[in-house]
């Protein structure tokens, strides 16, 4: 997807290469799942609503990424709604309780081995529920695939990286506060810097200390830029929180 105002991981690495001088590069790999820690503290994570086929072994589906449990919705591969255990959701919409019982009445002693009753409760999703493990969907009928729904990161693919990299809104404040988060990530697993250093009591050396400084007043910022003008970010924040709907 194109669309205006994206900052690449490339643009946010070679800022963090120019303005820090790190002298290896094994930090580099690391960026994309660093910067989307980074948003997520900020609120400013871009997110969208995927759709995925999951393949159901044992009654169990596997979600391949971190999965959000408030926004999931599951349905079988003929497209009904399975409720979740103690939701408040109702079963799926295909077929009405009224032709359910027209079914029931019509053929109350059939002669086929068909139990009628049966074929419309699963018509209708009656008794049918998943529950959620962790990223495990666990089902209570045997199915071979469902798909599911649910909010997940938005990201784009980078060819010269080789991974999915989430999108980042172009702003200022935004990068800078990215690079120091990064910064301030690197020199947590150990690694040394010849000039920032995490115990640095002088907040120009110490990563951490800008990071905390910098992450409310970029969060900030980039809420204004995209009340202003969106030009397409508006359709990734679906948090009503985020930005005030018309």
């Amino acid at each position: 997807m194109k669309i205006k105002h994206q900052l690449t991981l490339g643009r946010l690495i070679g800022k963090i290469d120019n303005d820090f001088n790190i002298s290896e590069s094994d930090w580099i790999p690391r960026v994309a799942a660093w910067v989307t820690d980074a948003l997520s503290m900020m609120q400013v994570l871009p997110m969208e609503r995927k759709k995925r086929q999951l393949e159901v072994s044992e009654r169990i589906a596997q979600f391949p990424v971190c999965l959000n449990p408030t926004e999931i919705r599951v349905f079988t591969k003929d497209g009904c709604e399975i409720p979740q255990l103690d939701s408040s959701k109702g079963s799926c919409g295909c077929g009405s309780s009224g032709s359910s019982q027209e079914l029931a009445v019509i053929n109350p002693y059939n002669k086929t081995g068909v139990n009628y009753m049966e074929v419309v409760n699963r018509r209708n999703g009656v008794g049918r529920n998943f529950v959620l493990d962790g990223n495990k969907i666990e089902l209570n009928f045997d199915t071979d695939y469902i798909i599911v729904e649910s909010y997940e990161v938005a990201t784009y693919y980078d060819d010269y990286y080789d991974c999915d990299c989430p999108y980042i809104y172009d702003n200022g404040l935004l990068l800078e506060a990215l690079a120091w988060y990064c910064l301030f990530k690197y020199l947590s697993r150990g690694s040394k810097h010849q000039v920032y250093d995490l115990k640095s009591q002088n907040p120009a050396l110490n990563p951490f200390l800008q990071w905390n400084a910098l992450k409310t007043k970029a969060a900030t910022s980039v809420k204004i830029d995209l009340n202003e003008h969106g030009d397409g970010w508006n359709n990734f924040f679906y948090n009503s929180t985020f930005l005030p709907r018309g």
